[in-house]
Parts: C-alpha cells; sequence; structure tokens
C-alpha cells in the first residue's frame, strides 16, 4: 500500500514538473538577465532574485497549471484571466504605489517570457494529440526544431540589438548591462537595425552548423558509414568552416580595431578557441538532432503499427460477417424444407442481424446494451431451429447502457458454443451464459455440453479471430480462457469497459 501511495505521488509530482517546467524556465532567464544588470553578481543575489520571481508568478504558475487540466473555451478564459487580468492589476497597482514599483521585479518583459513560455507548452501539448487535419499539419511544420531554432535566433538577435541600442558605444564598453531602454531604443532606432542585422547573420552562421550537423553528417554520413565515419566528416567541417564563418563575422562593421565577436576576440580565425566553438556547437546539437530524428522515427512507426491494426481489424471483421450470414442462412434454410412456420420470424431475426452487423458493426465502439440486444436476437434466431434440444440458461448485466465496447466480440463466443455444442449433439444439450458488468469490467462466463463423439473440439476460426482482435483492442485489458472439463465446454472472458459520453 506504501509503495503504492510512493508511485501516484511520484507520478503526481513529474505531472506537475513537466507542466511548470516552460514557465520556471522563462522565469529563470528574467532573473538571470536582471541579474547580469548589477554590477557584481553572487549566488546569493541569484537566488533571492529568482525566488522573489516565483513568488511574484505564482498566480500566474497556478493558472498556467489549473489552465490545462480543462478543455477548449474554459481552459481559455481561466488562461485568459491569469495572464491577463493579474499582469494589468500588477502594473496599474506599480502607477499608485511608488513603494510596490521600487520592490516589484514583475515587469512586462518578464510576463512576455512567461506568456510565451505557457502559450509554447500549450502548442506543444496540442501538437501531442493532433489529428491529420490542415490547421495542426501546419502547426506541426511551424514548431518543428528547424523553426523553432530559427525562432529563437531571431529573438536572441532582437534582444542583443535592443541592448547594443540601448548602450552607448556598446562594443568598447563591455560587459554592458543586459537591459533594453524603450526610449533610447526608439531615438537610437536605425542603430538598432543595424546591429539587428549583424547578430542575425551570427546567429546564422551557428545555425548554418546545426543544419550541416543534421542532414549531412547526421542523416547521411552517421546513418549510412558509421559513427567513425561520423567523427571524421565532423573533425573536416571543424577544420575546413572554422576559417570561412570566422572570415565573415570579421567582414561585420561591429568589430573594432581592438576586439572582435570572434570567440577569440581578435583577428586571428585560425586560432584555436573558434575552432573549440565550432566543435562545441556540433557536439551541443548532435543529441539534440538525434533525440528529435528518434521521436519522428518513432511517430512514424507508430503510425504505420495503426494502420495495419485498422486493416488487420477490417480483415477479421469481414470474416466476421460472412461466417454469421452463412450459420444464418443454414438455419433458415433447413426450416424452408420443412415448411416450418418460424421461417418468417427467422427472417426477421437474420435482417436484425445484418442491420448490426453492416451499421453498428462497423463502428469503433458501441453501446453495450446494443450489443446484448443483438445477442438476444440471436439467440431468438437459435432457439426457433433447436426447439425444445437445448436448455438455455442467460443473464444478462443491469445498466449496460453506461457502457460501450468494440461490437461483435461477445457473440463470437455464443456462436461457437451453438456451432460446435448444440448443432452436433443428437440429444438433449445445455448452454449457461452470464454476462456481468462489475466496476467497469465485463465478466462472461460460458458453459456448454458436449456431444459425445466430440468431447474435444478443436476451436475454429471464430475464437482465433476474437484472440486476434482482443489483443488489437484491449491490449493488456482482457483475459480469456477456454477449456473443456467434465464434458462440458467452459469459456471465461473479462475485459475493461469504456464508460459512455452521455450514460
Amino acid at each position: 500500500m506504501q509503495n503504492r501511495l510512493s508511485t501516484g505521488l511520484i507520478q503526481k509530482l513529474t505531472a506537475i514538473g513537466d507542466n511548470q517546467l516552460a514557465v520556471i524556465a522563462a522565469l529563470l532567464l528574467e532573473a538571470s538577465i536582471r541579474h547580469f544588470s548589477f554590477p557584481s553578481q553572487s549566488v546569493a543575489q541569484f537566488v533571492w532574485i529568482s525566488g522573489q520571481l516565483m513568488l511574484e508568478s505564482l498566480p500566474l504558475l497556478l493558472v498556467h497549471y489549473f489552465a490545462f487540466k480543462y478543455r477548449a473555451w474554459r481552459a481559455l478564459f481561466i488562461w485568459s484571466m491569469g495572464f491577463i487580468f493579474y499582469p494589468l492589476l500588477s502594473f496599474a497597482l506599480a502607477d499608485f504605489a511608488s513603494g510596490y514599483a521600487n520592490r516589484s521585479l514583475f515587469t512586462v518583459q518578464g510576463w512576455l517570457f512567461v506568456m510565451v513560455a505557457s502559450l509554447g507548452f500549450g502548442v506543444s501539448h496540442l501538437l501531442a494529440k493532433r489529428h491529420d487535419t490542415k490547421p495542426m499539419l501546419f502547426m506541426s511544420r511551424l514548431f518543428s526544431l528547424n523553426s523553432v531554432l530559427l525562432m529563437l535566433l531571431i529573438v536572441w538577435a532582437i534582444l542583443w540589438a535592443g541592448i547594443f541600442a540601448s548602450t552607448d558605444d556598446p562594443v568598447r564598453n563591455q560587459p554592458i548591462k543586459a537591459i533594453i531602454n524603450s526610449d533610447t531604443l526608439i531615438v537610437n532606432f536605425w542603430y538598432f537595425i543595424d546591429y539587428l542585422w549583424q547578430f542575425l547573420v551570427m546567429g546564422l552562421l551557428v545555425l548554418l552548423l546545426y543544419w550541416i550537423n543534421r542532414y549531412v553528417l547526421i542523416r547521411r554520413i552517421l546513418a549510412r558509414s558509421g559513427v567513425f565515419a561520423y567523427v571524421a566528416a565532423c573533425l573536416v567541417c571543424i577544420i575546413v568552416l572554422t576559417p570561412i564563418m570566422a572570415s565573415v563575422v570579421l567582414v561585420l562593421p561591429m568589430n573594432i580595431p581592438e576586439w572582435t565577436f570572434l570567440p577569440s576576440e581578435d583577428y586571428n580565425i585560425f586560432s584555436p578557441i573558434n575552432f573549440r566553438f565550432c566543435f562545441f556547437i556540433l557536439a551541443v546539437s548532435a543529441p539534440i538532432i538525434l533525440a528529435f530524428e528518434r521521436q519522428k522515427q518513432d511517430k512514424v512507426l507508430a503510425e504505420i503499427a495503426q494502420r495495419q491494426s485498422q486493416t488487420e481489424l477490417q480483415l477479421l471483421q469481414q470474416q466476421v460477417n460472412p461466417h454469421f450470414l452463412f450459420n444464418t442462412l443454414n438455419n433458415l434454410y433447413a426450416l424452408t424444407l420443412t415448411g416450418s412456420k418460424d421461417a418468417p420470424t427467422l427472417v426477421m431475426q437474420l435482417a436484425n442481424l445484418l442491420r448490426y452487423t453492416v451499421y453498428e458493426g462497423q463502428n469503433h465502439r458501441v453501446n453495450l446494451e446494443q450489443e446484448i440486444h443483438y445477442i438476444q436476437d440471436f439467440l431468438a434466431l437459435q432457439a426457433i431451429r433447436s426447439g425444445d434440444k437445448c436448455q438455455l440458461t442467460v443473464r444478462y448485466p443491469e445498466q449496460a447502457g453506461h457502457w460501450q465496447i468494440a461490437p461483435l466480440l461477445l457473440i463470437i463466443i455464443i456462436e461457437n458454443i451453438f456451432k460446435h455444442g448444440v448443432e452436433p449433439s443428437q440429444f438433449s444439450c445445455s448452454v449457461s451464459i452470464d454476462i456481468q458488468v462489475n466496476n467497469g469490467h465485463l465478466f462472461m462466463r460460458c458453459k456448454n455440453s458436449l456431444p459425445e463423439t466430440n468431447a474435444k473440439p478443436k476451436p475454429g476460426i471464430g475464437l482465433e479471430n476474437l484472440k486476434r482482435r482482443l489483443a488489437l483492442l484491449y491490449a493488456g485489458k482482457h483475459n480469456l480462457n477456454d477449456k473443456v472439463q467434465n464434458d462440458e465446454w467452459h469459456s471465461e472472458l473479462s475485459l475493461e469497459l469504456e464508460p459512455c459520453s452521455q450514460p
């Protein structure tokens, strides 16, 4: 019991951590930026800033957590109330209370960081459950690894361009404070544009290394020739590309005679520091690329497996329908030969069976009550042919309409009983069928007497069909046993049901 509680607690904390990770990352980014703006930095100072930001942003953390517990408009309403109403209230309080404004660390920049993180989590959460519709496919491409890295590069360039444009002669006044002054930025807007394109060039050079690593080194060389060839190709890439990209950086106007934007901070394109930086980019990007490639491959394999399962289920379903029709037509043929007055009733029962098979039998799930009615029609049909030869005892579940089940599963066991137990028997026989539902689980227990000439019948395609369909539809959620005991055939099936959306 204690282990179960510990496991449940760990799973709950893990779910909370997964939910809050993006927002906490945004808050730590804001805390780091504020920490860098101080003349001197210390661990205690960073912990204090981070703690205060977390405390002031606690309403946003709570709203972010609870918003994703609901769906559609309710989630959007909760999210809007937290991420719009609370920040506006905080900013209004800062305007009217100077003491609060001087102590508060919650700013427009931090609010934007947290809001973007929350929206990003929401989009990724939506894409994880996406369907193959055009909007979802577009969103999937928009938030692919390439697109996200490109957007991060643009944001990085904008931030540093804003910081440089907000500082007088930023290159010569290193280190500078990581603060963007909106008033200064408006005045120095053309300086901002000038810095922006140069930072974009440097970011694109880093992105170029990532693209070469992903599409050439990993997808082609590593996948085709193995690890040794990949390492050799990385070495060639570092030696050849580092001086070329360093030369491009040195062309940028931001460089000054005594300092450059190269990792080596000088004009030596062959400096070991530049080569180490190139190696660092390849080393960091490789595991990220491999993780995304693995995830993409797993998704493709899952989709292929799902299509194969659906195809196999359709084939199995096609095997079930002719099997029912064949046996029922045999019954009808036998009754018409004898001129039985029960033949019209049999035709009506046959129509009900075919109607259910054609219209309801093709669905993924049906109401359990519908499946029970189908079984009742089938048993009524069999009773017409069997007459007094078969003593039938049946018990059906109560409140079957509250649950849903895959169609045409239970009938396979019952049909197997009549095919191998009742029809071959020359004397009186007995059949017992007990179907019950308990705590969301269906339990079906059947037994029937066996004819003396066939004490150990061989199961036909029906039971094999049933076992395969159960393995596809209720993997790990079912149990099927059948055996011969005391000249009787016993079958037991248990499976986990799904509740109806509208019981």
